[in-house]
């Protein structure tokens, strides 16, 4: 694309040049760009955004590698990140050497489990906390209605 100076004005150019070469998903020390994940055609850089705040800031992974290796995918349903991160996720993995995203989800698979899918995972996760909630708030009643 060329981007004419004299019609846009050099401060856009420059922050279109810098947006286009720099990373858009950066999980611990990796850092992958636009390039990186259209490699491998991904191109929801949004999401690859999410996907590098949550797994660093939330999370606090040290690398993809890390990720691939040690996080479980049960881990990952946490609020904000879905299925289009996840599939972000697994285009890092295969920019990156490695896996794609049903070997990564194998790996952390009990011997014998079902493969299901992440939206399956992430409602069994939200169920869970809710059912965990409700009986907290249940025993909290309980102790209150002993006067």
């Amino acid at each position: 694309m060329e981007l004419s100076t004299s019609v846009l004005g050099s401060t856009t150019v420059d922050k279109l040049k810098e947006t286009a070469s720099g990373a858009v998903l950066h999980v611990g020390k990796d850092k992958l760009t636009r390039h990186d994940l259209a490699g491998v055609e991904c191109f929801n850089f949004h999401a690859a955004r999410r996907l590098g705040h949550i797994l660093t800031d939330v999370i606090g992974v040290k690398s993809l590698k890390h990720v691939y290796d040690a996080i479980p995918p049960a881990a990952l349903a946490v609020p904000q990140l879905g299925v289009f991160s996840l599939a972000v996720l697994g285009a890092a993995f295969e920019s990156k050497g490695l896996g794609t995203l049903e070997s990564y989800v194998r790996k952390h698979q009990s011997n014998g489990a079902n493969l299901v899918t992440f939206h399956t995972l992430k409602h069994r996760e939200q169920a869970e906390i809710a059912r965990e909630k409700a009986e907290k708030k249940k025993r909290a009643r309980a102790r209150n209605d002993t006067t």
